[in-house]
């Protein structure tokens, strides 16, 4: 796995430990991830946004056999997240039975350790989801 630089990381922690995307200043159309440009309206005037901490579980997979990065936390569920804003990501959903899950499941944003790189000493964090109860 290929992690970013540190110091990359660090300046961009906001985007790891918020769900930062854009809002258009002229229409006012969310996108996750950030856009330079409105794909709506075509307005290159665009303002960090913070995305909804909530949504819904479109749909899920359980990875029995992820990539060697990965195989520590196998299984796992990663899953179709559409936010209360529309906007649709990809994240892992974490602290549940992966044989229980549905789909239509509400979820909230949750910040959880991601990878850890032993050589620089270094754990990153960033966005998963958890059920909401």
């Amino acid at each position: 796995m290929t992690l970013i630089n540190p110091i990359s990381y660090w300046r961009l922690k906001d985007r790891y430990f918020n769900l930062l995307g854009t809002k258009c200043t002229k229409c006012g159309a969310e996108w996750f991830p950030p856009a330079r440009v409105c794909r709506k309206c075509g307005c290159q005037d665009l303002v960090d946004h913070e995305m909804p901490h909530t949504g819904r579980l479109l749909a899920h997979t359980v990875l029995k056999e992820p990539s060697e990065e990965f195989r520590s936390s196998a299984p796992y569920v990663v899953g179709l997240i559409e936010l209360d804003n529309g906007q649709r990501l990809l994240a892992q959903v974490v602290d549940v039975d992966p044989t229980g899950l549905q789909d239509d499941t509400r979820v909230r944003l949750t910040i959880r350790k991601l990878a850890e790189d032993t050589k620089r000493g270094t754990i990153f964090y960033g966005y998963k989801f958890t059920p909401l109860p």
